[in-house]
């Protein structure tokens, strides 16, 4: 309990400018676990620590995984799904390619996001797992088994949502996708947990439960004074975060904004994708320079807010999103520096190709609107942990961002596109006043 409540003050002090940092969540939540473990054996002795353990461990199921684990799952689980979605249309006599984690048919091209991917339903299905096992108390094999089939499960469903969903666009067009999306994803999401559920009930009765005990155990002394510590140590930290945070915030701050060139197209994001995001304002442009070199931007900004995560602009970085399409990234990586309306901006430079051999050169940069003080880049050369940790040490909670995508497809070399760049960005970058925080 010791530990809970020195971990709690560290990680809540962090997770103030830093809400979105998977990390802090999961220490948090281990503190909370720690805690109340401890608190149940100060009241009933170890028995009752034993007896309670499960549930208070089941809370970390609700905990999102850590990128390192997560991004490289749900990218093999993209290209697995999409894979086998794929061999089953030219089977049944629809032609389609796959390009990383798209599906291309005769009526347009599919993506397998993030949903349809299968790892929201590898969570929800070892969520139903450990809990049918604990339930029916099974024995730690069966609970294996279990784990297992609750995983093969929700692949398995998943590549028949993804299919069907193909299916009916490849005979009824891209518009039948949107309208059966949500349909089959809750039946395909039931039936996973109905296959959990009737193996739990098939284990259960093939092998004999482990048998109750009625051991008891006399509580250990004071266990008011226990129950009372922690809520007041709570009570301090929140008041010691307040206290640290707290200064006078200035409520007009200057940054830039992009304007896409006259003649340009502005396509809007899908709705889902802006759901992801949760950017407060966002653009989408492609357009054709002098050269004939095609441009392609992403601009997105996120107003200055308390409880908003401080990484929400490095998030979705390309060399994490364009690879689902079918791009691979070739080529050593650079930093770009560049003036432009008396800001210094600094863009990381990618070479990515596609499957048929088109290269596409990117440059991204990611900015910060720290109120009062103006702003800064965050690009991929700083380490995340310390820039986060830095956060807490100048007691920067309100933190607004933004970040500036460029595609470049049909330049020779980077160094074309780079010099493109830079004239490019003379018309389109102007300083703007950033939103008043809140």
């Amino acid at each position: 309990m010791i530990s809970a409540a020195a971990i709690v003050l560290a990680a809540w002090l962090i997770a103030q400018p830093n809400p979105g940092w998977r990390l802090i969540s999961l220490l948090l939540t281990l503190s909370a676990v720690a805690g109340s473990v401890g608190l149940s054996a100060q009241l009933g002795g170890w028995t009752w620590a034993r007896h309670f353990a499960f549930p208070f461990f089941f809370m970390l199921t609700a905990v999102p995984w850590t990128g390192f684990a997560e991004d490289p799952l749900v990218q093999g689980l993209q290209r697995f799904v999409a894979g086998c979605t794929v061999t089953l249309l030219n089977f049944a006599g629809y032609p389609a390619v796959q390009r990383g984690g798209l599906i291309e048919i005769a009526t347009g091209v599919l993506g397998v996001d993030e949903a349809c991917s299968g790892m929201r339903s590898l969570q929800a299905s070892l969520m139903a797992s450990l809990f049918l096992g604990e339930f029916h108390r099974l024995r730690l094999g069966p609970r294996a088994i279990l784990v297992a089939i609750g995983f093969a499960a929700a692949i398995t469903t998943n590549i028949a949502r993804t299919s069907f969903l193909s299916f009916s666009a490849a005979r009824g067009g891209s518009a039948s996708v949107s309208e059966w999306h949500d349909p089959a994803g809750y039946t395909m999401l039931t039936a996973c947990i109905v296959i959990i559920a009737l193996a739990a009930e098939l284990l259960r009765r093939r092998g004999p439960s482990p048998k109750l005990t009625d051991a008891r155990e006399c509580p250990m002394p004071n266990p008011v004074r226990f129950g009372w510590l922690p809520g007041c140590w709570f009570l301090v930290v929140v008041l010691a975060t307040e206290a640290w945070y707290y200064r006078p915030i200035a409520n007009v701050t200057t940054t830039w904004t992009l304007t896409p060139p006259d003649g340009a197209k502005v396509e809007p994001l899908p709705k889902a994708t802006l759901q992801e995001l949760g950017c407060d304002r966002s653009l989408s442009a492609h357009w054709r320079d002098a050269s004939n070199r095609e441009w392609t931007v992403f601009f997105l900004e996120w107003f200055p807010h308390r409880s908003r995560a401080a990484l929400l602009a490095q998030v979705h970085r390309p060399e994490n999103c364009l690879p689902s399409a079918g791009l691979v990234e070739v080529g050593s990586r650079r930093k770009v520096n560049v003036n432009v309306a008396d800001f210094a901006l600094s863009f990381d430079a990618m070479h990515f190709r596609a499957p048929g051999g088109e290269d596409a050169f990117v440059f991204y940069c990611p900015w910060e609107i720290v109120p009062g003080k103006g702003g800064r880049n965050a690009t991929f050369s700083n380490d995340l942990r310390s820039t986060s940790l830095r956060r807490v040490w100048h007691r920067e909670r309100v933190l607004g961002q933004q970040v500036a995508e460029f595609i470049v497809r049909r330049a020779a070399s980077c160094e074309e596109a780079e010099s493109a760049l830079r004239v490019q960005l003379a018309s389109l970058v102007s300083p703007s006043i950033a939103p008043a925080p809140h």
